[in-house]
């Protein structure tokens, strides 16, 4: 009998799980007037893509690892996130059964260059997500997180893991931004 309970219990923690995941519709009347709905950010992810995806030159550009994804935290703000690494890397194959020294020296001095870059976009696409969100309270947050990806040969002296842009919805209109490495 306990078995039989303790397997139950087991198998309801997954199905609570995903009824919290289910998105529950508010009532168009129930909705606050700065509301952002998911397909609002769905034309600034995009954007978002294509800006990352353009910043350097096409012969040798920044290596998006997936979709940017935007999330509207109600009475709070804005947040998209991406995962990058700066250059595309090279890596271990059977063809390439190690990275030597000077490829590796290369890639991290390459990777500390283009920081300053990827910072200013930041910036600018951060004043972007304010501009879009217009109905927003101008104390309401504008997040952009972007998270680097690292071989595990890769020195990682004075590179971070993610860069954080952060300002008020009035503060990003009039391009004061900080950006923090961690």
């Amino acid at each position: 009998m306990i078995r039989l309970l303790l397997l139950l219990l087991a198998a309801a923690g997954p199905v609570s799980a995903q009824l919290a995941a289910i998105p529950m519709k508010v009532p168009a009347k129930g909705r606050q007037a700065g509301s952002i709905t998911p397909g609002m950010l769905t034309p600034l992810e995009k954007r978002f893509n294509g800006r990352l995806a353009t910043l350097f030159e096409n012969n040798d550009q920044l290596d998006l690892l997936g979709p940017t994804r935007g999330v509207y935290l109600e009475g709070v703000g804005v947040v998209f996130t991406a995962e990058v690494t700066l250059i595309i890397t090279p890596s271990i194959t059977p063809f390439r059964s190690s990275i030597s020294k000077e490829t590796a020296d290369a890639v991290h001095q390459k990777k500390l260059q283009r920081m300053p870059f990827l910072k200013a976009a930041m910036k600018e696409m951060l004043h972007n997500m304010a501009a879009t969100f217009s109905q927003l309270p101008e104390d309401q947050q504008m997040v952009l997180v972007v998270r680097f990806w690292y071989e595990p040969w890769e020195d990682m002296t004075g590179m971070p893991s993610q860069l954080f842009a952060r300002a008020s919805r009035k503060d990003a209109i009039e391009g004061i931004v900080k950006v923090e490495e961690q």
